[in-house]
């Protein structure tokens, strides 16, 4: 074995058992593995950074600007709803709704949106039907997977895939060349979740039906419902006309006036400028005996007693959010009511949390330290559009799925956007790349995104590690360990037929993806099995493509990719509940390399 060799697969190795160890992160990895081909010298630097500019790691950076102009501007949202309205008190029905719907998303939009915007609407068709959670998660999240398969923007590692084809001389991939794969791999998985969820992932239940949510979570912390309390403005009360800012709830009683419930609609109490009105409720934090002063003084004030605590936070239209006030931060020594949060923002104080310990009482009017945690409540279209910084941080901020307001009217509007990239890239019109590109522009130059958001929809360790990564590839072909590899494979498992050695290519890919990304899997994996396709004298569409299939199956393990990874925690699974149910998924997957690859793609 030449230098050439051994430096590169020492580096591969090294490499996949950094990645596999989790001990540094995958990005990291990937920059030092370029680092280190460069060192040994079986890269330049051209070639070192020229995975940076490739049109695979460009169009992934433009997609996911993409799909963030469709979440941000409510399309996903608007699917969500449409799936409440849909499922019924069916399991079978309710099981298709919550998993067909997102693995057809996962085909043209990012698999992490498409999972997380869908996760809390799946959270509450099982609440409201009585079904597990852990019956409808994982399998929706392994299905959205799956789903990726439908086109080759479906996910990152499709176009890496396509791009290392086309740079060794092969054809690419068509737009919907993958979709007979992606059809049949979600069906199959469709009835597979439909005859094992319920028995494969039963349990767990007493605890599903007490956990909070996360307003609920905030609220227990700060110890809110101590603190609440209703006001009724009787009809003929003296103050009902009278502008909230006269009344000097706030300045006067150290009151924070939350909410007003008025002809049985809530809506934040941001405008001070509203007059009250008979028969109004008023939403008050702060001690008891400052509410009761207050209805004492103003006649036709009327303490009511505490709020529901279901009522008290609609998150329909309202919503909790925490700041954190920094070291530096020019809030230090001001209050809350100095900054006027409520007027400029339309935010309110609520609460602050200092040394581990919730301050309510007076809140408006304590002077802020570093450090100091800050409860606010405010409409969702005030919560959206604040931006904390210089003078604070988030601590939980509003749900970066849901859009505000103003924007809903322009989901129509992202969505065509999305459809015009579509048709530009499958009929050839735009690469895929430059139409990519186009639509993420579009949804700047269009209000839907700013350029802030664009920049921060764009998963920036993707990009390095796919970057950082490429140049493996182009290692592993020119050390001549891909020839090696391939006929080495080629003389041990290739004797049997390209059939067998299909299938051994598509088993490689689905066990290299379970503890490593699957982009660098493919990275790794496609020189090799274009080089065993080439020795073997056949097509190297059908190898390429089981290592788009066999990546895709991040079944097994929850590290394997973020959307098995963003329902653990909500669905309380183990790492036994990943295995226990990901092996019906993986034989899935491995059987349609071996058995419908080659029908649709003869190897003879």
């Amino acid at each position: 074995m030449d230098f050439g060799v051994a430096s590169t697969v020492t580096i591969l190795v090294a490499a996949v058992a950094l990645l596999a160890r989790d001990r540094v992160r995958p990005d990291v990895v990937a920059i030092l593995v370029l680092v280190a081909l460069v060192v040994v010298g079986q890269v330049d630097t051209q070639e070192a950074l020229a995975g940076f500019s490739s049109p695979a790691v460009l169009s992934i950076a433009a997609l996911l600007v993409l799909s963030g102009g469709m979440v941000r501007s409510g399309a996903v949202r608007w699917l969500a709803v449409q799936l409440q309205r849909a499922a019924g008190s069916s399991r079978w029905r309710l099981m298709v709704v919550s998993v067909l719907p997102p693995a057809i998303l996962s085909g043209v939009v990012n698999i992490v949106a498409a999972v997380s915007i869908l996760i809390p609407v799946i959270l509450h068709l099982a609440r409201e039907n009585g079904v597990s959670r852990r019956q409808l998660l994982l399998p929706m999240a392994l299905t959205s997977l799956a789903g990726a398969n439908l086109t080759l923007i479906g996910a990152g590692h499709n176009l890496v895939v396509d791009s290392l084809l086309r740079e060794s001389g092969v054809a690419g991939l068509g737009f919907f060349e993958l979709t007979p794969l992606g059809l049949i791999l979600v069906t199959a998985l469709l009835a597979y979740n439909l005859l094992f969820a319920h028995r494969l992932l039963s349990g767990h239940e007493a605890s599903e039906q007490s956990e909070e949510t996360e307003a609920e979570d905030l609220v227990a912390t700060y110890h809110l419902q101590e603190r609440l309390w209703e006001v009724w403005v009787r009809q003929d009360a003296p103050v009902a006309g009278t502008p909230l800012e006269q009344v000097a709830i706030g300045r006067r009683y150290g009151l924070s006036v939350i909410s007003l419930l008025r002809n049985g609609g809530q809506q934040p109490a941001d405008d001070v400028a509203i007059g009250l009105q008979g028969k109004d409720v008023l939403l008050v934090g702060g001690r008891r005996e400052k509410v009761e002063q207050l209805c004492a003084e103003n006649e036709g004030l009327v303490l009511a007693g505490r709020p529901e605590p279901q009522t008290a936070f609609p998150s329909s239209e309202a919503e909790l959010v925490e700041v954190i006030v920094p070291p530096r931060s020019h809030a230090i020594g001001k209050t809350l009511r100095e900054l006027r949060l409520r007027d400029q923002a339309g935010l309110i104080g609520l609460a602050v949390w200092r040394q581990g310990q919730p301050r309510r009482s007076d809140a408006g009017d304590t002077p802020l330290q570093a450090g100091d945690g800050v409860l606010l409540f405010g409409a969702r279209m005030q919560t959206r559009n604040f931006e904390p910084r210089p003078d604070f941080l988030w601590l939980q901020s509003p749900p970066s799925e849901a859009s505000p307001p103003e924007l809903g009217a322009r989901a129509v509007l992202a969505t065509a956007i999305l459809v015009a990239v579509v048709v530009l890239g499958a009929t050839g019109w735009l690469s895929i790349a430059v139409a990519a590109l186009a639509g993420a522009a579009a949804m700047i130059l269009l209000g839907i995104l700013t350029t802030g958001q664009a920049y921060e929809a764009i998963d920036w360790r993707t990009i390095a590690l796919i970057g950082g990564m490429y140049p493996l590839g182009t290692a592993l072909k020119s050390s001549g360990t891909v020839e090696l590899v391939s006929r080495l494979l080629s003389e041990n498992i290739g004797a049997a037929g390209p059939h067998v050695t299909l299938w051994a290519i598509g088993l490689l890919a689905i066990l290299l993806t379970q503890p490593m990304h699957s982009a660098v899997v493919a990275v790794i994996l496609t020189p090799v099995a274009i080089g065993v396709a080439q020795s073997l004298g056949v097509d190297a569409t059908p190898f390429a493509l089981a290592v788009i299939v066999g990546a895709s199956a991040s079944f097994l393990l929850p590290a394997g990719h973020p959307a098995p990874l963003l329902v653990q925690s909500p669905g309380r699974y183990s790492t036994a509940d990943y295995v226990r149910f990901g092996v019906g998924p993986v034989l899935i997957v491995w059987a349609v390399i071996g058995l419908v690859i080659p029908w649709i793609w003869p190897l003879g």
